[in-house]
């Protein structure tokens, strides 16, 4: 069943499909600690309001699993991103598109993530803020669609 996204939702549209994911984490030093391997999928969730965003990737030698629901726009231009992860863990964050673009922002971790024009690929810069209150890089993650 193909599901036509609503409204301002349709700017998650790159997103949508699913993704190898691959790249590195990055130590406080800047230093490689550590690979990433695995899958992430994006698909509409029935009525098109939403976007269900799973993800599945090896962390070293960890195992990362996450559903994460984006949508409900605001009035400022942002989207809710809310994640649940494996391990019990809930985050949320707010997500601002600015074409094939986009900029996902939480209390101490963001992360911009750019599409290709062709649309089979994507790249994305993790940062989280130290305690004292500097942004450092956190990963480098590349997906190259599957489907």
């Amino acid at each position: 069943m193909e599901i036509t996204p609503a409204g301002r939702v349709r700017q998650l549209a790159p997103l949508v499909g699913r993704w190898r994911t691959f790249g590195t984490v990055f130590g406080e030093d800047g230093a490689p600690v550590m690979s990433v391997d695995g899958t992430d999928e994006y698909e509409w969730m029935p009525g098109g309001q939403w976007v269900i965003h799973r993800v599945d990737v090896a962390m070293g030698n960890d195992r990362a699993r996450a559903l994460e629901l984006i949508g409900e726009p605001a009035d400022d231009g942002t989207f809710a991103m809310r994640a649940f992860d494996s391990s019990g863990s809930f985050d949320e964050m707010r997500l601002t598109v600015h074409g094939r673009t986009m900029l996902a922002e939480g209390d101490r971790v963001r992360n911009t993530l750019t599409a290709a024009d062709t649309g089979r690929s994507m790249t994305a810069t993790w940062e989280r803020q130290t305690d004292g209150g500097a942004w450092i890089r956190w990963m480098d993650l590349t997906f190259q669609r599957i489907r």
